[in-house]
């Protein structure tokens, strides 16, 4: 099936030009100009004239936890290590169904917001084959990446805490290393048709034992995930790991040859200026969270000096009880301003460098680089029309315009591999009415059933809270 998305104003690279473009197999055929846009309408087997739109890549969340969004509303004014006490223990109530419709529920409010891809780093390992059936019903593109870990914060931090509330917060315990494999190994044959791409999760190098960064790189080097983990979060995270490590986290990681043009870490605030080298000559991604950072307090990524040192960048949302709505143009403008204050501002990130991390890095660190992100011949068809004029823009269109003036509201359809999965105000790929209402019905049960797990983690809260403050000296 072939569609012509003609008189559109197409962002090539860095500059819009009027023209039409040919889809055929869910991947750009052809671009044309003039004579040649009539053309391509007479091989198409339809045309959608989009006349007074643009046309954009869409967008590409390169760090985002789906369950989450059943959690929106939950506590967010608390410091990582004290707010993942609560995410936790309603994270260990969400059951199959419910992972579902968070899963549904955050693809929903992508697809409106012109986004695309997705990496979705799921906690539930255990529930691996629910989370990618339900990625497949989304309608998005998704690298989907189970965690793992082994290790806890509060041993990582050398907190102490009385044998029964351990026991309490511990809860289960870790998934075994072979449940693991067993998921992967699973996971590595499922068809995810053509859209939903596995990488390897693990949760963050410091929460792995040297058995389980072992196990990462034989799954890697078995079946060719790429991965993708949190880094360096956290000034807490920093000095833990500079107890453990001398030499550092990240030269731990190349040790065991880790960093590769595969990996994508999230965060990466509180990496030295030796490590943000390292990563750039592994060509690892590091993915930026703006407002999770902000929310979380954890610290403003030094974007400017990772992009001066030649740090492959993406942009994410976090989870929606940390970073609020997968807003990219929200995103995009908090990138440009957040390093400003007390920096030169020839080293201030512009709105084009905002809009590659959003696009070509979050290809990149899905494992897509060269296939998503621009709008090329031979790439896959995921692509987003805006009406520009919704900007109040009296300017030419511009990716400037784009990135400081419009939003959400702004989008007028998104397209996944040559298919619309949202348009003309609704979503396509599936009924999101019915999702928003079950969510709804499941929403009072499920807050029923955290109770207890919630009561442990307002006494972890209490006993950590002390701990922490004197570990960071505040």
């Amino acid at each position: 099936m072939s569609l012509c998305i003609a008189n559109a104003d197409i962002l090539i690279d860095t500059a819009f030009r009027h023209g039409t473009v040919l889809i055929e197999n869910g991947r750009i055929a052809a671009i044309g100009y003039g004579d040649d846009a009539n053309a391509l309408k007479m091989r198409a087997a339809s045309t959608v004239d989009t006349t007074g739109l643009a046309l954009i890549p869409g967008f590409v969340n390169a760090h985002h936890h789906s369950y989450a969004n059943a959690l929106r509303g939950t506590e967010n004014a608390l410091p990582l290590e004290l707010w993942a006490l609560y995410t936790v223990a309603y994270g260990r109530n969400i059951d199959e169904k419910l992972l579902r419709l968070a899963i549904l529920t955050g693809a929903a409010e992508m697809l409106r917001n012109g986004v695309t891809g997705v990496i979705d780093h799921s906690p539930p390992v255990r529930r691996g084959p629910a989370s990618f059936a339900a990625h497949v019903e989304s309608g998005m593109r998704v690298g989907f990446a189970p965690f793992f870990h082994d290790t806890h914060d509060h041993d990582l931090l050398g907190f102490e805490l009385p044998a029964t509330l351990r026991a309490g917060v511990e809860g289960l315990g870790f998934p075994p290393a072979d449940l693991v494999v067993d998921v992967f190994v699973q996971l590595a044959t499922a068809n995810g048709a053509g859209r939903v791409r596995v990488l390897l999760g693990p949760n963050a190098p410091q929460r792995c034992s040297p058995g389980l960064l072992d196990l990462w790189a034989r799954l890697r080097d078995r079946h060719g995930f790429g991965s993708h983990t949190h880094l360096l979060e956290t000034r807490a995270q920093a000095i833990a790991c500079a107890r453990h490590w001398p030499d550092g986290i990240v030269a731990e990681m190349d040790r065991r040859g880790l960093l590769d043009a595969r990996l994508a870490v999230a965060h990466g605030v509180w990496l030295t200026p030796k490590e943000r080298d390292l990563l750039a000559a592994r060509g690892v991604t590091v993915v930026h969270n703006p407002a999770s950072n902000l929310m979380l307090g954890s610290g403003v990524l030094p974007a400017a000096d990772l992009r001066q040192r030649g740090v492959r960048m993406g942009l994410g949302s976090d989870s929606a009880n940390t970073g609020g709505s997968a807003d990219p143009f929200e995103l995009m403008r908090l990138a440009t301003m957040i390093g400003r204050v007390g920096s030169a501002w020839d080293s201030w990130l512009d709105a084009e460098t905002a809009f590659a991390m959003a696009t070509t890095g979050g290809g990149a660190a899905m494992g897509l680089g060269g296939e998503i992100g621009k709008i090329e011949t031979g790439r896959m068809a995921d692509l987003v029309l805006i009406d520009l004029a919704g900007s109040a823009s009296t300017e030419a269109p511009s990716v400037e315009t784009l990135v400081r003036h419009c939003g959400p509201a702004c989008v007028r359809a998104t397209m996944v591999g040559g298919a619309w999965v949202y348009r003309d105000g609704k979503i396509l790929a599936f009924d999101e009415a019915d999702i928003r209402r079950e969510l709804a019905d499941a929403a009072a049960a499920f807050r029923e059933r955290c109770t207890a797990e919630l009561a442990i983690a307002r006494e972890a809260h209490r006993v950590f809270d002390p701990q922490l403050r004197a570990l960071l000296g505040v």
